[in-house]
């Protein structure tokens, strides 16, 4: 295991929580080599559509190894698969690595995260075709916005001061501040972030061509971030079909689920005091 071909800060969260967003911003800094691949799943629990070229299951960390070639020279080498939250092999590797990697993990207030990636997945990805009634009763979902239960597991696996938290409403209210806490927590400059360009990515919006849409998943990675950045405007212009609005008939669905899953913030202040649960 050569510890500088690999990830020091591994970046995870539920599904629609900003890591997209913090991954480009993170990646942006010199002192930060960020994965090409953004998600390489590489330590999910099962091989999947995403990690079939690489996985833990089947090839050794060569492979791993890979994709931060290129950086090995960099303060910071990241990754930022946000479903390693939930993935044991995931946590059983890392915490047993010789040099653990800290992690960060990003929350949204449930029902928000939940309805958003609900929508990305009925009308972007287009994978289902539900209602949002249908869509919340299936196990997953229910498992997903479960945050403290998995974010507990992590901190018990990880030595202490490897593991934080943030919210993803107070990382968009205070994208500077947050990237500075988050600089300073990873080890690098945070004076960079002064007046830095923030944008945010991973909208749900409609995609018009589902199949030029998974093109341009295959490409990205092999695309530099800068050019990424100036394309992305483009794409979306021939590509989208807009940002997807709330429906009225979800509201009460929605509150409900809220309600219901009130719980899970206060677990995470629990767990984490400096927690901004306010935020929710």
């Amino acid at each position: 295991m050569n510890e500088a071909s690999l990830p020091n800060v591994i970046i995870g969260g539920a599904p629609k929580c900003g890591t997209s967003s913090l991954y480009f911003w993170l990646a942006a800094h010199p002192e930060v080599y960020g994965s090409p691949k953004k998600e390489t799943f590489f330590f999910a629990d099962k091989v999947n559509r995403f990690n079939a070229s690489a996985n833990v299951h089947e090839h050794d960390l060569d492979h791993y190894e890979a994709f931060f070639k290129g950086g090995e020279d960099a303060t910071v080498r990241f990754e930022a698969t946000a479903h390693y939250l939930y993935e044991k092999v995931a946590r059983e590797h890392f915490s047993n690595w010789p040099h653990k990697p800290k992690m960060i993990f990003l929350f949204r207030e449930p029902s928000k995260q939940m309805y958003s990636h609900y929508k990305m997945e009925r009308y972007r990805t287009k994978r289902i075709d539900m209602t949002l009634s249908e869509y919340i009763q299936r196990p997953q979902i229910m498992d997903h916005v479960d945050y403290a239960k998995h974010l507990k597991a992590w901190m018990d696996a990880m030595p202490e001061g490897h593991v934080r938290c943030w919210a993803f409403e107070d990382f968009m209210s205070r994208k500077e501040a947050v990237m500075k806490e988050i600089a300073e927590y990873v080890g690098v400059d945070s004076s960079f972030y002064d007046a830095f360009d923030f944008e945010h990515r991973n909208e749900s919006v409609a995609i018009k061509s589902g199949a030029l849409h998974q093109l341009g998943l295959k490409l990205q990675p092999l695309i530099p971030h800068a050019l990424q950045r100036a394309l992305l405007p483009l794409y979306m212009k021939l590509n989208s079909g807009g940002r997807v609005q709330d429906a009225p008939e979800d509201a009460a669905v929605l509150a409900t689920f809220k309600k219901d899953w009130s719980r899970v913030g206060r677990e995470l202040k629990e767990l984490d005091p400096n927690f901004p649960l306010e935020r929710w």
